[in-house]
Formats: C-alpha cells, structure tokens, sequence
C-alpha cells in the first residue's frame, strides 16, 4: 500500500465520483480507476459501490476512509515537525549551565532566543563544567555554558562569551573593609572559603598557586561549590572568599566586596557543543547569544 493510494481513495471517497476525483488529483480518470482497484485487491474488501455511474461508500470503505484520513494527517504532521526541525524552527535544546551563567546576560539571550522561537523547547540544566562535558560526549545535551581551565575538548567546539575578574567577599567591620584594593599577599594566614579540588583541580591548583606566589599561604577554613555558599560563610564570619566580580549583584547583609591586586586566573565562561552537532535551532541560540554578548555590543569579535 502507497501514501499515493491512500491520497487517490480519499479524493475519490469526498467526491464520491471518479471523474472530478481524477480533476481533484490533477491526472486522467483510467490511472485513477486502477489504483483504486489495485487498492481493493491488496485489502481484499471492496471500497465502493458503483452502480448506474454512481458511486458510494461500502462499510469497509467508510472505515477505511476514517483511518485513511488519520494515517495522511499524520504524515503529512510529521513532514512538517520534520522540516520544521531541519529548519530551525522547532524541537528541543538540552542546555547545560554552571550557575554563575546565570548573573550574565545569558538568561536575556535565552529570553530573546524563546521570543523569536516559540517552537523549541529549551531545557536548562544547572551543571558543574565536567559534568557539563561529560554529557556533551554521551549526546546527552546539546550546549554547555561552562567554566574551561585546561579541560579535553577534543571533538567540541568553544565559543568564549563571559570573562570577569574575582573580587574578595569580606564580612562587614573586617580590616580589609578600610581598603579600595586587597593585595593578594594581604590574605597571608587568613581564614579562606574555597571551593573543593574535585571540582576544578587545575583551576585549584592554579589559584592556589598565585596566592603562593606573592608570600600567601592559603588557610582554607570552609569549602563550599557554589558562590552563594561561600557569600553566605562570608557573612556568618568564617573568613573571606574570592568570588566572580557579577556577585556583587547580590547584595547582602554583613558582607562587603573589594577589588583584588595579584595576578589571578579570569572567570570565563565559554559555550561548548558538539563539533559534529547537526541541530539548526542550536545554531540560531548560539547566534543570539554571540549577538546579545557584551562584548558584540562594544563592538569586539568574540573569537570562535
């Protein structure tokens, strides 16, 4: 049974006449009559009858003409998500994050993003940068928005979109509190929140390194994995911590922030997808969040 089959059944079951059937499908009525009767045999039950030149339905034929119906509509609905896909225009995005992304203006570009497609269904997942990439290998989400330090990104593409410095957190009526800038070597033998190695063991190693570098010997006294933890530390007076510079926009009681002098890795976040990835919603998000970027609106290419 062909799809043409079923078109050439229906055209002729409305009409209930070969001829305009035959007008209707825009071929001569004899190809038509065949395929009609081709149809029959192949089922075994006869669809019309056709008695004096005029035709009707059977039983069988009005039962078939309701699934018939149903198996067209839904071709012909899943030719259009199809092509909608292909086009951009609908599916579904997986889309990872790591939870600093979320005081950039990622959640405006997203916004924007959803806007213009309300087609495509956008799932965020809040993920650490190596869970991030672990998912991107297993195809278990589209994009990440995440925190590169010499990570394997072999297969993957990377677009930087974020870079911030670190600021120090500091309870309120802490001595740091009288200073515009906190040298890193001020933070010699002060309690210190940090986040835990497995996290970002490079990117540990390398802060912790900077601070050496300069005479300081970190005392890390709290270890927390998101920046809100370490802020909340902060206030309860478990020392200070460094912190990406966007935390000031959150406010809180009985903690201060203050620029850092010393030579401290930046904060980046990067976009990271699938080199091989075959998704054109993908990449319309990935133009509106390059075209939403800060550094686009300066008027600075952002490498790819």
């Amino acid at each position: 049974m062909e799809m043409r089959q079923l078109k050439y059944f229906v055209a002729v079951a409305e009409e209930l006449h070969f001829g305009r059937a035959a007008e209707r499908l825009n071929i001569c009525q004899p190809p038509l009559s065949q395929q009609i009767k081709n149809l029959e045999e192949e089922l075994g039950a006869q669809l019309f009858h056709r008695k004096n030149k005029k035709v009707s339905l059977t039983d069988a034929g009005a039962a078939f003409l309701e699934d018939a119906r149903a198996i067209l509509d839904r071709a012909r609905c899943a030719a259009e998500r199809a092509h909608g896909i292909a086009s951009g225009v609908l599916g579904r995005i997986s889309l990872g994050l790591v939870l600093p992304a979320m005081d950039t203006f990622v959640p405006d570009a997203i916004r924007e993003f959803r806007l213009q497609n309300p087609l495509i269904e956008i799932q965020l997942l809040e993920m650490g940068s190596n869970a991030q990439l672990t998912a991107l290998k297993a195809g278990d989400i589209h994009m990440g928005v995440m925190r590169l330090f010499q990570h394997d990104l072999k297969g993957l593409l990377t677009e930087k979109i974020v870079e911030e410095p670190y600021i120090l957190a500091i309870p309120s009526g802490h001595r740091f509190e009288s200073l515009h800038v906190v040298p890193l070597a001020l933070l010699d033998g002060e309690p210190l929140i940090f986040f835990p190695r497995r996290l970002h063991a490079k990117l540990h190693d390398r802060m912790i390194e900077c601070l050496e570098a300069v005479g300081c010997n970190p005392v890390i006294s709290q270890e927390t994995t998101t920046k809100f933890a370490s802020v909340a530390l902060v206030a309860a007076g478990f020392g200070v911590a460094l912190v990406p510079q966007s935390t000031r926009k959150h406010m809180r009681s009985g903690v201060v922030y203050r620029n850092v002098a010393g030579d401290l890795p930046v904060v980046e976040l990067s976009l990271v997808w699938q080199e091989q990835a075959a998704l054109p919603g993908l990449d319309n998000l990935i133009a509106t969040i390059r075209d939403m970027s800060p550094s686009k609106k300066e008027g600075q290419e952002i490498p790819s």
